[in-house]
C-alpha cells in the first residue's frame, strides 16, 4: 500500500495560513501583555497607598520623607517599588522626584511627588517634615508611574515627553486612589477635578 504525503502546494498553503494567524495574534498578545503590566503597576501603587496610609496613621497624618521610608515596616517586599515596565527595575541614579537607588539599594521606579521641586514650588506639598495636607487634601498626588508612556528615566521626565507620547501616567493620590493622566500632558497641569 502506497502512502500519500503532502504536496509542496498543500504545505505552502498550510504555512501561509499559520503565518496569517500569527500576524493577527501578535498585536492582540502585545496589547494583552501591556495591559497585564499596567494591572500589576496599579496593584503596586494601591499597595503603596495602603502602606502610606498606615504610615500616616502612625505618624499623625504626616507624610514620609520618601517612598523608601515605607520599607521594611510598611512594605515588606521592596519589589512593590519596581514598575513592571521600568527596564532597569528602579536601578537609576535618582533625583528629587524619583529616588532610584539613592536610599534603597533595590531601587524605586515610582516618583515621589512630595519631594519634587516643582510640586513644592507650586504649593502642592510643603517641605518635609511638616508637609501639611497637600494642596487638594486627600486627592493631592503623592506618587506616579510614568513608565506607561516614558521610554527612559531622566531627572525631569518631561524631556522624554513629545507630541507623540502614548499612554497614561498612573497617579496615586493621598487617599490611596489611582487616577490616570495622559502622557502628552505635563504633570504640572494636574488637577483632581479633571
Amino acid at each position: 500500500m502506497k502512502r500519500r504525503g503532502f504536496t509542496l502546494i498543500e504545505l505552502l498553503v498550510v504555512i501561509s495560513i499559520i503565518g496569517v494567524l500569527v500576524a493577527l495574534l501578535f498585536p492582540i498578545m502585545a496589547t494583552a501583555k501591556k495591559k497585564a503590566k499596567e494591572t500589576v503597576c496599579s496593584n503596586n501603587l494601591l499597595q503603596i497607598g495602603v502602606a502610606l496610609n498606615l504610615y500616616r496613621d502612625d505618624y499623625d497624618m504626616k507624610m514620609p520623607e520618601r517612598l523608601s521610608h515605607l520599607v521594611p515596616a510598611y512594605i515588606t517586599n521592596p519589589d512593590i517599588l519596581h514598575a513592571p515596565l521600568d527596564p532597569k527595575q528602579g536601578q537609576h541614579d535618582g533625583s528629587d522626584r524619583m529616588e532610584g537607588t539613592l536610599y534603597l539599594a533595590s531601587g524605586v521606579s515610582y516618583t515621589w511627588i512630595p519631594n519634587w521641586k516643582k510640586a513644592l514650588e507650586m504649593g502642592w506639598w510643603g517641605y518635609w517634615p511638616a508637609r501639611g495636607a497637600g494642596k487638594w487634601g486627600e486627592v493631592t498626588p503623592v506618587s506616579a508611574c510614568h513608565w506607561h508612556w516614558a521610554t527612559k528615566f531622566n531627572e525631569f521626565w518631561e524631556q522624554d515627553r513629545n507630541r507623540n507620547a502614548t499612554g497614561n501616567a498612573l497617579v496615586l493620590l493621598a487617599n490611596g486612589q489611582i487616577r490616570t493622566w495622559p502622557g502628552r500632558r505635563k504633570m504640572e497641569d494636574f488637577n483632581p477635578d479633571r
